[in-house]
């Protein structure tokens, strides 16, 4: 988590139980870029077209040991846009295109094995 400059929430997460959950990270910034950069990560309808001004996820993590020398990692994104409006600025959580779950469990195998994940190219 610290190479990808995330923070772990110390109040959310639950170590003994094998949950890790990040505090939210700002991935982008800018009416300009906003936008784009939500598309990768999020399922951003047309219908909710709006002028979006950041993006930012959370991930939580958890691991569930299987025997001594394995153990299943799942990871969940949750995706928000922000808009700035007449109202003020509201995060709304939109569905993860899975992007971001993937990047952080490609770097995650990478790290822990030295190699590319299975499937992938180096």
């Amino acid at each position: 988590m610290r190479d990808r400059k995330l923070v772990v929430d110390e109040v959310a997460s639950k170590p003994a139980d094998g949950i890790i959950v990040s505090q939210p990270f700002t991935f982008t910034k800018g009416v300009v870029v906003s936008q784009s950069e939500l598309s990768r990560y999020a399922d951003v309808t047309t219908s909710t077209s709006r002028g979006w001004t950041r993006g930012r996820y959370t991930f939580t993590v958890e691991v569930q040991p299987i025997d001594g020398n394995s153990a299943n990692v799942s990871v969940n994104a949750k995706i928000e846009g922000r808009t700035d409006g007449a109202t003020g600025a509201e995060w709304i959580t939109l569905p993860s295109s899975g992007l971001a779950e993937d990047e952080f469990l490609s770097a995650l195998v990478t790290i822990v094995t030295g190699g590319s994940p299975p499937g992938r190219n180096p």
